[in-house]
């Protein structure tokens, strides 16, 4: 038996002895300073939580250092494009109460390197969710759901500029 299991799990391992765990970023960067994030969105005074959300996994993730200073390796430049909530589920017995929504932040991201004066990472849309139900009333339930959606949001902007492909 320990012969079978073996046979089959030294082939899987070296089929994914190529893949990189971590960080595709050159290793002279080390810094990022992310900018507050602009917002064309309805929702009023989101920016200030997602950038905060954005500089907090930054420091959980811990492959680039957040500052405030301007002579940080890198830049992280973003602006809110999409705020969007769906219908995920309902009750009732003509489905005509929703009782289950998804929550849904895009945001567009830059990456600018400050060593080389190029972009590493240029416009791209990311997104964050997070699905809810409704408790009392919708407004309420809605806003305390924004943080899970502003932390799923934030783990996308930091995946998507630390592993350039």
């Amino acid at each position: 038996m320990k012969k079978l299991i073996l046979s089959l799990l030294i082939p899987a391992l070296a089929g994914c002895a190529h893949y990189h765990l971590g960080t595709t970023l050159p290793g002279n960067l080390r810094t990022v300073r992310v900018e507050t994030f602009t917002n064309s969105t309805t929702q009023i005074d989101i920016e200030i939580d997602i950038t905060d959300a954005v500089i907090t996994r930054f420091r959980q993730d811990g492959n680039l250092q957040p500052v405030s200073t301007p002579d940080a390796d890198c830049l992280l430049s973003g602006k809110i494009v999409g705020w969007t909530r769906r219908v995920m589920g309902t009750t009732g017995s003509d489905d005509d109460e929703v009782d289950e929504y998804r929550l849904i932040v895009r945001a567009r991201v830059s990456l600018f390197n400050n060593n080389t004066g190029e972009f590493m990472v240029r416009n791209q849309v990311v997104q964050g969710k997070t699905d809810f139900f409704v408790e009392g009333n919708l407004p309420e339930s809605e806003e305390a759901a924004k943080p899970d959606a502003y932390r799923d949001l934030a783990r996308e902007v930091v995946d998507a500029v630390i592993s350039i492909w």
